[in-house]
């Protein structure tokens, strides 16, 4: 139940936005021509997971590559489609209500990622400007397979993941230098999701939900965009994400061509 709220709630906040700029549109008799940006894209991250109540916590290490579609449907406000391919590393968890319980080393497991990003200008100084932006991505992980050990019988575990990001927030970028732009992103950046296994011993056979949220949940990005010519433009990011004990982080890399 509340995978399908997130999604909806996700959905009402994409949908609102557009409906308040599409209303901007009319009231500034917007033109409909519309530019494209196709991209490519890398990412990686490590965030702390907690799980079991927040009794237990491990390490989430995720690493991606992305392909895009921006549209920009007027200057100062654009959409971005994602879709890519992921593999995420859950490091160890233990799962206690199977009919034997089990610490699984997960390792990398692979998936696919989808998402999107919505990007609107609020306003602009002579070296400055400031944007809105959000993202919400999705990451579906395939099924993997784990013999257990130290059994007389043999003994599987299968296991599935998925995880969910969201982050909102302000990006304040400095206009001052020609073909390259730094910019700061402060935002809300939240990261939930479940790992989901089955047992099967002969006979006996069980399933448990992990449940994992990231411990972080405010970052502070420091990034910049670089326009090798008129149609290409670089875009590298670094973020850092403090906790109460720690601090995680991120980097990511895009390229986009616009036409």
């Amino acid at each position: 139940m509340k995978k399908i709220n997130y999604f909806s709630l996700a959905a009402i906040l994409i949908l609102s936005l557009c409906s308040f700029s599409y209303a901007q549109f009319h009231e500034e008799k917007y033109s409909p021509k519309i530019s494209i940006k196709p991209g490519i894209g890398f990412e990686y991250f490590s965030r702390t997971i907690s799980w079991d109540d927040d009794k237990y916590s491990s390490n989430l290490k995720s690493y991606f590559f992305i392909l895009n579609a921006e549209f920009e449907i007027q200057e100062g406000f654009s959409l971005n489609a994602l879709a890519g391919y992921s593999f995420s590393n859950f490091d160890s968890l233990i799962f206690r209500e199977l009919p034997f319980s089990v610490e699984l080393d997960v390792g990398d497991m692979s998936g696919f990622l989808f998402g999107g990003e919505i990007k609107k200008s609020i306003f602009s100084t002579n070296d400055f400007e400031v944007e809105g932006l959000g993202q919400f991505v999705y990451y579906l992980g395939s099924k993997k397979e784990w013999d257990i050990p130290d059994l007389n019988v043999e003994g599987s575990v299968t296991g599935k993941p998925w995880w969910m990001r969201a982050s909102a927030g302000p990006v304040i970028t400095y206009t001052g230098f020609d073909y390259f732009y730094p910019y700061i992103y402060l935002s809300y950046n939240k990261l939930w999701g479940k790992f989901k296994i089955e047992q099967t011993i002969q006979e006996l056979s069980g399933s448990e939900d992990k449940k994992i949220t990231g411990k972080s949940v405010f970052s502070t990005s420091l990034g910049a965009i670089y326009e090798v010519f008129d149609a290409l433009t670089l875009k590298a990011e670094a973020s850092f994400m403090p906790y109460n004990k720690g601090l995680d982080f991120g980097v990511m890399l895009r390229a986009m061509y616009s036409f």
